[in-house]
C-alpha cells in the first residue's frame, strides 16, 4: 500500500532485498548531481551505537550535517527526527567515484606525456 514505514528494529528481506522504482519511464531528469568533494570529505563516517539500542556497533554518519549539504536526501518525521536516504547518498558517492575516475585518467595522461618528455 501507500504510506511510510517506520521501525525501531531492523527490516530484514529473503527475497533479495529492498528496491526503489528507478524505471527512467517514470522520470522527468533535470541536472546531474554536482559533489562538492570538500563538503561530502567533511561529512562525518563514524562507527556509533544507539543511544537506546542494544549496545550494537553500527557505521553511519549526521544527519544534521547531510542536510547542509544535500537537504533533498534527509526527511524530517512529525516529531522532527531527522532520517538519511543512504541509497541515496550511494548515489552522491557513486558520482564522486566518476568524478575522481575522470581526474584520475587526467592526470595518468599527463603523467604519460611528461615520461615521455623525460626520456
Amino acid at each position: 500500500g501507500n504510506g511510510n514505514l517506520s521501525t525501531a528494529g531492523s527490516i530484514t528481506s529473503t527475497s533479495g532485498g529492498l528496491f526503489d522504482t528507478s524505471d527512467e519511464r517514470l522520470k522527468d531528469f533535470q541536472n546531474d548531481i554536482e559533489v562538492d568533494f570538500e563538503k561530502l570529505s567533511k561529512l562525518p563516517k563514524k562507527y556509533f551505537t544507539w543511544k537506546d539500542g542494544d549496545g550494537k556497533l553500527q557505521i553511519g554518519t549526521s544527519a544534521q550535517e547531510v542536510q547542509k549539504v544535500y537537504p533533498e536526501i534527509v526527511n524530517e518525521d512529525e516529531n522532527g527526527t531527522l532520517s538519511v536516504s543512504y541509497n541515496k547518498l550511494s548515489i552522491i558517492a557513486l558520482k564522486a567515484v566518476d568524478e575522481l575516475y575522470k581526474k584520475n585518467q587526467e592526470l595518468e595522461k599527463r603523467l604519460e606525456r611528461l615520461e615521455k618528455l623525460l626520456a
